[in-house]
């Protein structure tokens, strides 16, 4: 992948108003090694949940309802992640970085060590804040540096990187399922890494386009706000002129949540618990999953920078519908194999394309308040609120699989949403795209 990113030509002449760009290529080699340890460690975690739910809902002893509410209290977490996200507007985006590292090893350490189902739910929703936030201003920082007829790819190549940690969680679970440490191993595994990612972290640089912000602000003699004060401002465009792109872009990541929320919390579960599935065919199954979910991403970083964001993201959000939908109707192990590969490899697409408009339709004092908000809150409601529904209905409705593929539907929105009130960001600075909002109004 630092391969991929050596080819990432940083030669674009940069918006006259912002000093400190193009970055050389070197530091946007390392720039990206470094910040790639987000989306490993959210590919990880991710799998940990979606592969161990038979084995956390035996250790509990939980049904359906009760494991659909869990997922939606642990994405609750990652929802709240805005209010660490937020303060790379204030603060910048280096410190922040820096912090959530640290924070998410301490507490995926209390998770494995958690007594009960209710210190496992604080635990883990806990450590999705600070995943999530890292995530989050990772995005922001590749969309920032990179130059504009590469940061589609750039960004694409940061969420492939997940499946490093998907195969890593994928490899270890038939032999860590089957060992006495079980589910609480496959958390216990990441605390080493992370420690090594914050260290090596120490050489990340703030943001060219931040610290123009930051020296504007002290060359104009202006103090650094109060914190409440700088809250309100962060929020305040969002009540005007960016008011409408905070929708349309939040209505798009609920409407792949309804693909992401009941997929990843119920397959392992529908597979083994309903189809009678091993804990190795499971795991087997997930890495397949993502390493063509990686390939989804890669084409969709390719094709972003040459047909588009909105037709690349309108074509994986229908693909995702239609796998999503065969894959919970299916009985066969083939057919359901084969179903989450394409519904993977789909999804992970149209979360690409997705992020990449997050962070572009947003202008830089706002660029990380912006994309929490459209992806990490109040885009995240229907992945939050799907699994419990789930749960709730798979009785009713004759079982999990009827249940689940009904929301095979949100994708159809997004497509709707896309056509009609997205616009192209293709090959357009993030100045173009996104004045800043003092200039908006």
């Amino acid at each position: 992948m630092a391969m991929q990113a050596a080819h990432l030509d940083p030669g674009t002449v940069p918006h006259p108003s912002t000093p400190g760009l193009p970055r050389p290529r070197r530091y946007l080699i390392a720039l990206f090694v470094m910040l790639m340890s987000a989306t490993i460690f959210e590919g990880y975690d991710i799998t940990i949940f979606h592969l161990c739910t038979p084995d956390i809902a035996r250790t509990f002893h939980l049904g359906d309802p009760a494991i659909g509410l869990i997922a939606t209290i642990v994405r609750l977490g990652g929802m709240m992640s805005f209010f660490v996200v937020i303060l790379a507007d204030r603060f910048g985006r280096k410190p922040i970085i820096s912090t959530t590292v640290l924070c998410y090893t301490v507490l995926t350490l209390l998770t494995a060590l958690s007594t009960g189902v209710g210190t496992f739910t604080v635990f883990q929703s806990s450590s999705q804040i600070f995943l999530a936030a890292e995530f989050g201003v990772a995005v922001t920082m590749i969309s920032e540096e990179f130059p504009e007829l590469q940061r589609g790819r750039a960004i694409a190549g940061l969420h492939m990187i997940a499946f490093l940690g998907v195969t890593a969680a994928g490899l270890v679970y038939g032999a860590m399922s089957e060992s006495r440490f079980g589910w609480r191993g496959m958390y216990m595994l990441g605390i080493v890494p992370l420690v090594l990612i914050a260290f090596l972290r120490r050489g990340i640089q703030e943001t060219a386009r931040f610290s123009a912000l930051e020296h504007a602000r002290a060359a104009e003699g202006k103090p650094l706000i109060p914190f409440w004060t700088a809250i309100r401002n962060c929020l305040r465009p969002f009540a005007g002129a960016y008011r409408s792109r905070l929708l349309i872009v939040a209505s798009l990541w609920n409407s792949i949540g309804l693909i992401g929320g009941p997929t990843i919390t119920y397959f392992s579960l529908y597979a083994r618990r309903d189809h009678h599935w091993t804990s190795a065919q499971v795991g087997s199954a997930v890495i397949v999953a993502y390493l063509m979910g990686t390939v989804g991403t890669l084409l969709c970083g390719f094709l972003m920078d040459r047909i588009g964001r909105k037709l690349t993201a309108a074509t994986a959000y229908l693909i995702s519908a239609a796998a999503m939908f065969w894959l919970f109707r299916s009985d066969t192990y083939s057919a359901i194999l084969a179903a989450e590969v394409i519904t993977m490899f789909a999804y992970q697409a149209a979360r690409t394309a997705t992020s990449a408009l997050s962070t572009e339709l947003f202008p830089t004092e706002i660029r990380c308040t912006g994309y929490s908000l459209c992806a990490q809150v109040i885009g995240q409601i229907c992945w939050m609120l799907s699994p419990v529904v789930v749960g709730l209905l798979s009785k009713p409705l004759g079982g999990l699989g009827q249940a689940a593929s009904i929301f095979a539907v949100g994708p159809l929105i997004g497509v709707v949403v896309l056509v009609l009130f997205v616009p192209e960001t293709r090959g357009k600075s993030l100045e173009d795209l996104s004045p800043s909002f003092s200039e908006e109004e």
